[in-house]
């Protein structure tokens, strides 16, 4: 008998062979865990910004390409159409439903109250009944002992702080780690997600449910709030502050549909010194990580588009300011040329910046050209730096 047909010859082969088998499939259910999910975000998050553009107050929920639309009050019947029509529009899509909270009871009609009338009615006598004075007892005061129970900790905690997501707290395994990252991921970009778990195989995993829930509400907080957090605390908790009632009304209604209460309050009014202070972070942030462009385009690099989510993070911070995108080129070429490049350039960053949630309002685009030259102490022009976009915020 040769050494290859030895029975623990083969019984070696039939072990590799095994886990070779178990390795591979548990590759695919860790990939299928993640990718699927990953798809129905990015769907979820596509939909809901063009639902939010068109003013529809409705969010997303997918399995699979099959999405179901909730909304924070009924909708017209034009407005049920463009709701389907913008979800249906978006590439991957398969098909888009309304939920019933988006139709009022009865076909969409509004309730109508009935009015009864009542014949009127005879009053009998009245009659007078002598008084009796009794005599007073007086109840013994009973003192109740108010008991403070103290809040559950925090488990798990995802908070969108300047457009980036900061992941905080304690997962129960690698797997649980590498959802979190991954699903903050697909709504901002890599650089702008801070990951500060830390694995413990002693803690319980976050029950099934309300790990979909957590998922779910921290996607949909960066197009949504200025401001947030989603928590685990022997429960989901979510508290945040927003730009616009469009916003909060399809925020509340996702976060109502899991069945989460969303404490959510209006971001703060700026005062003169916050907005001059604003208008400094704004340019500090740009004059380090600049907005660049493909060459002679208006379309912004890939690697500009963490910058212009930070930018987005600051810029819907308060009420009350007219922010002025500025666009400037360097003066190679035909001055109208460039002039109206640098217009096209911050109209772009202008509409990314909506797209992002910063309110249109709030929001102008001013072009420049190669009238505000960047120089040296010298007066020769620095042309990497003449080619840039910069900010002017006032209060309103």
């Amino acid at each position: 008998m040769s050494a290859a047909d030895h029975p623990e010859a083969r019984r070696a082969r039939r072990r590799i062979l095994v886990g070779g088998v178990l390795a591979l499939l548990g590759l695919y259910v860790a990939g299928a865990f993640v990718e699927v999910p990953r798809i129905e975000a990015e769907l979820s998050v596509e939909v809901d910004d063009r639902l939010a553009a068109a003013g529809i107050a409705a969010v997303s929920e997918f399995s699979g390409q099959d999405g179901t639309l909730r909304c924070a009050a009924p909708l017209t019947a034009d407005q049920s159409a463009v709701a389907v029509r913008e979800a249906q529009a978006v590439r991957g899509v398969r098909v888009a439903e309304l939920d019933a909270s988006c139709s009022l009871a009865g076909g969409g009609a509004a309730p109508t109250t009935a009015v009864t009338t009542t014949p009127p009615t005879t009053t009998p006598p009245t009659t007078t009944t002598p008084e009796t004075t009794s005599p007073t007892t007086v109840a013994p005061t009973t003192v109740a002992v108010i008991t403070t129970v103290p809040a559950a900790p925090v488990q798990v905690e995802a908070q969108l702080v300047d457009g980036r997501l900061v992941l905080t707290g304690t997962v129960a395994s690698d797997l649980e780690r590498l959802a979190l990252i991954e699903r903050a991921t697909s709504v901002v970009t890599f650089g702008n997600v801070s990951n500060q778990l830390v694995v413990d195989t002693t803690v319980p995993a976050l029950p099934g449910d309300d790990f979909v829930v957590f998922l779910d509400l921290m996607m949909k907080m960066p197009p949504h709030l200025v401001t947030g957090s989603v928590r685990w605390a022997q429960g989901v908790q979510v508290s945040g502050t927003y730009a616009s009632d469009t916003l909060r009304a399809a925020f509340g209604a996702a976060a109502a549909a899991q069945g989460v209460a969303a404490d959510l309050t209006p971001r703060p009014t700026a005062t003169a010194a916050q907005a001059i202070a604003l208008e400094a972070e704004l340019n500090s942030l740009v004059a380090a990580e600049p907005i660049l462009f493909e060459k002679g385009s208006t379309v912004i690099s890939e690697a500009s588009l963490g910058t212009v989510q930070r930018v987005a993070g600051l810029a819907e911070r308060y009420a009350g300011v007219a922010i002025d995108v500025q666009g400037h080129t360097d003066s190679e070429g035909d001055a109208g040329r460039n002039l109206t490049l640098s217009q096209q350039r911050a109209q772009a960053v202008l509409d990314a910046l909506v797209a992002l949630g910063v309110p249109a309002t709030d929001l102008t685009a001013t072009g420049f050209g190669l009238t505000q030259l960047v120089t040296d102490a010298d007066g020769n022009e620095i042309p990497e730096k003449s080619r840039r976009v910069v900010f002017g915020v006032t209060t309103v």
